[in-house]
């Protein structure tokens, strides 16, 4: 029943006061953390957690994105090169050719060795372009059986009218990122490509230039372990030693598997690299493990600070 005043009517709380103890009652908006935001991928992984809790499905949260990325990233790139008659995979012939420099040509081996696909795969991408004047091919002087692709005119002028609006899109298509999560992605992606991609022996970087030992990586590492029936652990796996050199010095052998330097967790190539550099001129003290002991050495590369 409503409150009589001593008149007769109704008595009434003030607005304000009323108006106050809701908002006290009801918490703001500002008080309560908001949710992270999901994607996809995390309704894949809490769907596992919850069906399967017994398998760790972390993996999916980097593998799976990646993969779906490059699925929402193609057709974008793909529109840009369509509209100049061309496709993603002949451009790549037609920038690898204009990153040489002049001539702008390199052997058709050379080609294939740089885009990684197959002789019949290259020969048809080149028979295209040839088709409509964009690239020429030339005997190889330098090998009988061989064949240089060459740019013409009309190719370099080509790439020259594509090249300003793909990188243009590229950049379009990180707009999400800022310059610094850019580059911090960057580090993580070349770090994870260079466990995959091989190195090339003639790079004085090489790190069996400085190591005297060729090296697998942490993926592979993790392989050869388990097939030989020993605990799986990340680190870099001594392949070969050299014979004089630093790692033989250094007592390393064949099978070692390098999982620290400098007391650092060493996980790719990069996480060693950055440890020798670090050290200068001292060496550098390694943990690994052969088979199931764990051991220390110290490691003089070839390389020093001034060259790394």
């Amino acid at each position: 029943m409503p409150r009589l005043t001593q008149t007769g009517g109704e008595k009434r709380e003030p607005k304000d006061t009323m108006e106050g103890e809701r908002q006290r009652d009801t918490p703001l908006l500002a008080d309560a953390p908001l949710p992270q935001i999901r994607d996809h991928t995390d309704w894949l992984l809490e769907g596992w957690k919850q069906q399967r809790p017994d398998l760790d499905v972390s993996p999916i949260a980097v593998v799976t994105r990646l993969s779906r990325l490059q699925s929402y990233l193609q057709p974008e790139i793909a529109a840009v090169f369509e509209h100049a008659g061309l496709t993603t995979p002949s451009f790549a012939v037609i920038a690898t050719l204009r990153r040489a420099g002049p001539p702008y040509q390199r052997s058709q081996r050379a080609l294939m060795d740089a885009l990684q696909l197959s002789g019949g795969t290259i020969s048809v991408r080149i028979d295209r372009l040839e088709k409509e004047g964009i690239v020429q091919r030339t005997p190889d002087p330098c090998d009988q059986r061989g064949v240089l692709v060459q740019l013409t005119e009309k190719g370099v002028a080509l790439f020259d009218q594509v090249a300003p609006l793909h990188l243009t899109n590229e950049d379009r298509l990180l707009s999400a990122l800022s310059q610094e999560q850019r580059e911090h992605l960057t580090s993580l992606l070349r770090t994870l490509l260079l466990s995959f991609e091989a190195l090339d022996p003639e790079d004085s970087q090489h790190p069996s230039h400085w190591l005297g030992a060729s090296l697998a990586s942490a993926h592979v590492a993790r392989q050869v372990r388990r097939a030989a029936g020993l605990p799986e652990v990340a680190g870099l796996l001594i392949q070969a030693v050299a014979v004089p050199g630093p790692s033989a010095r250094a007592g390393l052998r064949e099978g070692d598997l390098i999982i620290a330097a400098n007391g650092r967790a060493i996980r790719s190539i990069e996480d060693l690299y950055e440890q020798l550099r670090a050290a200068g001129h001292a060496p550098v003290m390694l943990d690994i493990l052969r088979g199931e002991q764990r051991l220390t050495s110290p490691l003089h590369p070839h390389h020093r600070r001034e060259s790394v």
